[in-house]
């Protein structure tokens, strides 16, 4: 029983991690040198899309942005929720992911939750963020376990440290390769969307330099072909909508998948909106949907 519900609570998370971490959300207005400021509607709207689209800009547009996702299992809805948000705070510029499980599902997996931080410095003229803490906390009833990596841009240096029950269990420093930034899952999700690894086309794959541990050194997304979208939909039996095809490849030992493979549907502003993931270790399937979107904002 302790085994499946380790192998439960693992599914649940993985699939708000798959809508969040996996990428993509929409494109906020910013101040333009050349357009000049522009407007925002307050939310996201049901299709994933809003008013004011552009592909690229200062990125500090996302603060006050915040995504929610709702997970459905078997016949169990909202067996668990998401959240990832932008902020800014005196000066400083952050991000979180949580996500929990909730009711039945809550009980049997002793209300796992995630939590993660990402502290960034604003790089390339604004255009990009780049990670200098990242903090990870696993909360499964009294028991927690918390990560933290720092990394030195100056003496190019990663450290990081291993905390469980309050008390030091691990801990290391390995050098930055030149050249070289290690972006997290936050940092990736908001560089990815903002055209810092190269212009989201169909039909493209990036593979981008990520916080290293024993199983996890890159992240690679892929870009559909409309070939691709279509068989998909054929398969699924799925209405023609106007949306993209993503896929994001992960160690599959990292959330202990059959393949390590995330299949996702996007609207065409880059917002994941549905996802489901089959035969997840024999379990079934799992549904997520997005609930609701506000966007980000300059002041």
């Amino acid at each position: 029983m302790t085994r499946q519900r380790a192998k439960l609570s693992n599914y649940l998370i993985i699939l708000a991690l798959a809508l969040i971490f996996c990428l993509l959300s929409a494109f906020y207005p910013i101040l333009s040198d050349i357009a000049g400021p522009q407007k925002t509607s307050a939310f996201i709207s049901a299709q994933g899309k809003y008013s004011s689209f552009i592909p690229k800009g200062d990125i500090r547009r996302f603060a006050g942005e915040t995504l929610t996702y709702d997970i459905d299992f078997l016949f169990f809805e909202k067996a668990a929720t998401a959240k990832v948000r932008f902020f800014e705070y005196k000066g400083k510029y952050f991000s979180t992911l949580s996500a929990e499980t909730k009711g039945v599902v809550g009980f049997f997996t002793n209300y796992r939750k995630h939590y993660y931080k990402a502290s960034f410095d604003i790089i390339d003229q604004g255009r990009r963020v780049r990670t200098n803490k990242f903090e990870r906390d696993v909360i499964i009833g009294k028991d927690k376990e918390r990560t933290v990596h720092f990394l030195d841009y100056i003496s190019r240096t990663h450290f990081w440290f291993l905390f469980s029950g309050g008390e030091l269990k691990e801990r290391s420093r390995d050098p930055i390769p030149e050249n070289v930034v290690f972006d997290d899952i936050l940092a990736f999700f908001y560089n990815f969307r903002n055209g810092v690894y190269g212009d989201l086309k169909k039909g493209t794959t990036y593979k981008i330099d990520t916080i290293p541990d024993l199983s996890m050194k890159n992240i690679t997304t892929y870009i559909g072909t409309e070939e691709e979208e279509e068989q998909l939909r054929i398969d699924e039996n799925r209405a023609k909508n106007d949306e993209m095809l993503l896929k994001v490849q992960i160690p599959k030992d990292v959330f202990k998948t059959e393949t390590g493979e995330l299949v996702f549907w996007a609207s065409n502003h880059y917002i994941p909106l549905e996802t489901t993931i089959k035969d997840y270790l024999l379990l079934g399937d799992l549904h997520g949907k997005l609930t609701s979107g506000i966007p980000g904002k300059l002041k």
